[in-house]
């Protein structure tokens, strides 16, 4: 069973992502009092996604856009002065109010890609943001960017509603409403 808004005493105190053990998947929602397309190009341009993309015990990270592809990027992980994982991906914008992210470990690496979808909906003042992070290699990874998307999610919250991005800090009361579903 996973929290829902509904579970939580006051839901801007908690930023969670729910994982699915048996299928190792990760579901999260989050009200953002900003515009769609606000929203979209902040989740959808690497040079933005530095400014809320936040990891477990990774001190900054640095978001490349791929030269020969405008639709890849890679994601490299600094901790201790040292860079200590990247990431890999692509997106893709099929819709106005949907991106789909495929992210690797290695570059044509031998284990197979994760994919987040990310729609978005909502209107001139405020939109919704629902992720479903899926096809995890194991518990461990999939725990891991469960902590990665909580915290992502909060500072793109905070970030979109003009509050600042700090990495640790909880949203302030009367802040969104972020949930998980199953």
């Amino acid at each position: 069973m996973f929290p829902t808004s509904t579970d939580l005493q006051d839901p801007a105190q908690s930023v969670f992502a729910a994982v699915c053990p048996a299928q190792l998947n990760i579901s999260a929602s989050v009200q953002i009092k900003a515009e769609v397309s606000r929203v979209l190009f902040a989740l959808a341009i690497p040079e933005y996604m530095e400014a809320w993309l936040r990891f477990p015990e990774i001190d900054r990270i640095e978001c490349h856009a791929e030269l020969r592809s405008f639709d890849r990027f890679r994601i490299d992980m600094y901790g201790s002065g040292c860079i200590r994982r990247s990431l890999y991906g692509s997106c893709l914008l099929s819709k106005s109010n949907r991106i789909t992210y495929l992210w690797e470990r290695e570059p044509a690496g031998d284990r197979p890609k994760s994919t987040v979808e990310i729609r978005l909906w909502g209107g001139p003042e405020s939109c919704t943001v629902n992720l479903r992070h899926t096809g995890f290699w194991n518990q461990t990874e999939a725990e891991w960017h469960s902590e990665m998307w909580s915290c992502s999610l909060e500072n793109l919250c905070r970030l979109m509603e003009g509050m600042g991005v700090s990495a640790g800090r909880r949203a302030s009361p009367g802040g969104s409403e972020i949930s998980s579903r199953s």
